[in-house]
């Protein structure tokens, strides 16, 4: 399946993904590969007793690298991104948990033509929910798009 091209993204589109679980291999297995060796969530002792909020807590990172895998698993950009350009507005406003569904919901915000035939510049609003539909992570994500007839 190819991508949308720059000529098919609308201001205003949406795309709704998938759920995805995070599990506990998740996060341990995320730690190993980062080797971001915080108590917080790496010590179930530290996290217990002195953390601020109780309950296993998945490392922000994590969340985002699993938007991105729901993102690309949506097929939008696929064999027509030709560049990652940047990500503006990132924002945590809830924490996420061990065993919480996330789902992204991707809605077109801006879209310009570059000074080059066949590509334009896509910016979407990526919004990271959790089961309870709250709001856990958002980011405006900005992307080169192949247009039609690109070679």
């Amino acid at each position: 399946m190819e991508g949308m091209h720059f000529e098919d993204v609308n201001i205003g589109d949406k795309f709704l993904s998938m759920g995805r679980t995070i599990f506990e291999t998740d996060i341990v297995n995320f730690l190993g590969l980062s080797r971001i060796n915080e108590p917080l969530f790496n010590d179930r002792e530290f996290y217990e007793k002195q953390g601020i909020l109780k309950g296993r807590l998945v490392p922000g990172p994590l969340t985002y690298v699993i938007a991105m895998g729901l993102f690309t698993n949506l097929g939008l950009i696929h064999g027509t991104v030709l560049a990652f350009l940047g990500m503006d507005e990132f924002r945590i406003p809830k924490p996420v948990f061990c065993g919480d569904t996330l789902t992204l919901e991707l809605t077109v915000i801006s879209k310009r033509q570059t000074s080059k035939p066949k590509q334009g510049v896509v910016t979407f609003r990526l919004t990271t929910r959790n089961q309870r539909n709250e709001e856990v992570m958002h980011w405006n994500h900005t992307l080169m798009l192949a247009g039609r007839g690109a070679a």
